[in-house]
């Protein structure tokens, strides 16, 4: 969208049409096949979506559905069109409707949300697509400072609105849907270039405020340099570092090999590779590297650590230096650390509808209990934790956490981090926390039976009390509880909830095209192969926004155990975790974690391999009907 058009992205579209009238318009249906599917429709006694339907009928294929979608979006109902992408279903859509004539101030996305039928995150999606308008998740890395400091905050924050970065001369404005043009005037006293439109939340809009607000101050540490002359060596150690930040990498690997040295970036949890250079380039980089870190340059044959700080464009970013000796030489790796970078709303974790009603209503809204959040290491518990405590500071409660270390800042918390050295020990931190007041305590890790006996006696005295825990699901969280020593009758009174999660890839939605996977692979998570032949299947292509992997970004799979009767029961008979997990899949609500994941495969979010490498499907598999209506 340019200056010159009107960025109202809440107006009422012109000529609205169902898609069915619109499929017949552009000839992919013919009238009587439309009639026929609307008659099998109308006696369905579950609703369905009309498009499914015709593509069961094999009258339409999904990827020509798709394109009209993406083509005439504008010309399609609002409702019409969540329908058919399945953000909601059409029973869904019905109650709305019946709301908003009783109630017609309120917009249709409005209802959806109230009703807990749609996330903030899904409906500005759909928007996204209705409207044309490009579809941003602001990125604090990416913010333009210069530009921001350009305008007071305060006139941001009012008009939910962010000078985001220049963009091939135009500069990118974040809105969200109420976005109105009449500030357009001030806009352009204050900025001489010409504008073009995106679109986000308000809950991600105000994540990035909350950090321009609080962000650290520079320590004058040295700014990354633009790109470098091949030949320095500090030049390529900068590009190194700057292409890995703005690409979003974790981890930078800096791999000496036979005769080039690799270098590799970890993104969404996997390996890309990004260059090589020269081998005989190889020891000054590293000496160049441990300069920077503090590292003893001298010092060849024993493995060392490190830290710096660089300023990529005026945000701080700390990097912590690995330097290990191999065969063939120090390899090096460098994480790089922003205390900001992972905070996100709870809608935007990937969690099931079903699941994210039941952890607001009833974990989250619970005043006490412990809440468990379990997962290998790499898993997103810190971010869910975090994204929860955003969430739950909602009433003015007093959160206090104790961590080792304090991974990400927010403001609002009173947050300490561990420090053996200073006497700041993880024990006597937890047992001078329940002096501070807190509603809410917060233990980076339960790591020990004292430490698992301050959070039961801290939830007994009436504290809601979180805590991240290393196992490999929700039922096996409670029996290692009771392994490491805490009484039963202890576990089942106390234990509030427990989720366990996985991050698999998301599709990349600039590549994303329809595959046929193995059928061996259906029948491992309980598909039965048939589907191949009347359902299409997405994956990435490869391209040069996603690094040619086929995903870019990633979201969470998880499962929710919600401690109820019959599994407290379980615990106290001291039943096995099979049982357990027997019991809470049928009693408590339990959608098993590989479920969660081909719920996500059905909607095209993810890849059945991506799920099944990080899941293993040990039980049956309910019927997709049945798993999806359960999901919600």
């Amino acid at each position: 969208m340019s200056d010159d058009e009107k960025p109202d992205v809440a107006a009422e579209p012109v000529k609205e049409k169902p898609i069915g009238e619109i499929l017949v318009e552009e000839g992919v249906v013919s009238r009587d096949q439309l009639d026929r599917a609307l008659r099998i429709q109308q006696k369905l006694k579950s609703k369905r979506r009309i498009g499914r339907i015709l593509i069961e009928l094999d009258f339409v294929k999904e990827q020509d559905l798709e394109e009209i979608m993406v083509k005439y979006a504008r010309k399609i109902r609002l409702g019409d069109l969540l329908v058919e992408r399945e953000f909601i279903t059409p029973t869904d859509l019905e109650e709305a409707l019946i709301v908003q004539k009783r109630q017609p101030s309120m917009r249709l996305g409005e209802i959806l949300i109230n009703e807990r039928k749609l996330t903030e995150k899904t409906l500005c999606d759909a928007i996204s697509l209705y409207m044309k308008i490009e579809r941003v998740v602001p990125d604090f890395r990416k913010v333009d400072l210069e530009m921001v400091d350009k305008i007071s905050m305060s006139f941001l924050e009012q008009n939910m609105i962010l000078p985001y970065r220049v963009i091939e001369g135009h500069l990118l404005l974040v809105v969200t849907e109420d976005y109105r043009d009449t500030i357009n005037p001030v806009l352009k006293g204050i900025y001489s270039l010409p504008f073009r439109f995106g679109l986000a939340t308000p809950s991600e809009l105000e994540t990035i405020f909350r950090y321009l607000q609080n962000r650290p101050k520079q320590t004058g540490a040295r700014e990354l340099a633009p790109k470098h002359a091949e030949n320095s060596v500090s030049g390529l150690v900068d590009d190194i570092l700057k292409d890995a930040v703005e690409k979003g990498a974790s981890d930078i690997h800096i791999e000496p090999m036979d005769n080039v040295t690799r270098v590799r970036y970890r993104i969404d949890g996997h390996l890309v590779e990004h260059q090589h250079f020269p081998l005989e380039r190889h020891p000054s980089v590293i000496t160049r590297i441990k300069v920077l870190g503090e590292c003893d340059i001298s010092e060849r044959r024993k493995h060392q650590d490190g830290k710096f700080q660089v300023n990529f464009h005026g945000h701080p970013i700390d990097c912590r230096v690995s330097i290990f000796v191999t065969v063939h030489g120090e390899s090096v790796v460098i994480r790089i650390l922003n205390p900001f970078s992972g905070l996100v709303d709870l809608d935007s974790l990937g969690f099931g509808r079903r699941n994210l009603e039941r952890y607001v209503e009833e974990v989250i809204a619970s005043s006490a209990g412990i809440v468990l959040i379990t997962g290998p290491t790499g898993s997103g518990k810190t971010t869910t934790l975090y994204s929860t405590l955003q969430y739950q500071l909602v009433g003015g409660n007093k959160i206090v956490t104790v961590e080792d270390p304090v991974e990400y800042i927010i403001p609002e918390i009173v947050q300490c981090s561990v420090d053996n050295r200073a006497g700041r020990t993880f024990s006597s931190s937890l047992k001078a926390i329940m002096r501070q007041d807190p509603d809410v305590i917060v233990l980076g890790e339960i790591r020990d039976l004292e430490s698992a006996n301050i959070a039961i006696h801290a939830s007994m005295t009436g504290h809601k009390v979180y805590a991240t825990f290393h196992t490999d699901d929700t039922t096996g969280g409670l029996v290692r509880l009771v392994q490491m020593g805490v009484e039963r009758y202890l576990v089942s009174s106390t234990v509030l909830a427990i989720i366990s999660q996985r991050l698999v890839r998301r599709i990349c939605p600039q590549c994303k095209q329809a595959y046929i996977p193995k059928a061996r692979l259906l029948r491992r998570v309980g598909l039965p192969p048939s589907l191949l032949t009347s359902r299409e299947f997405f994956t990435g292509g490869g391209c040069a926004h996603c690094l040619n992997t086929g995903y870019t970004g990633r979201l969470a799979i998880h499962e929710l155990l919600i401690m109820e009767e019959h599994v407290r029961d379980a615990v106290l008979r001291d039943a096995s975790t099979f049982k357990i997990r027997e019991i809470a899949l049928a009693e408590a609500g339990l959608i098993a974690m590989a479920e969660d994941g081909i719920a996500k495969v059905w909607s095209n979010q993810t890849t059945l391999e991506e799920v099944l490498q990080y899941t293993s499907v040990s039980a049956k598999v309910r019927p997709i009907n049945q798993l999806l209506e359960l999901v919600g």
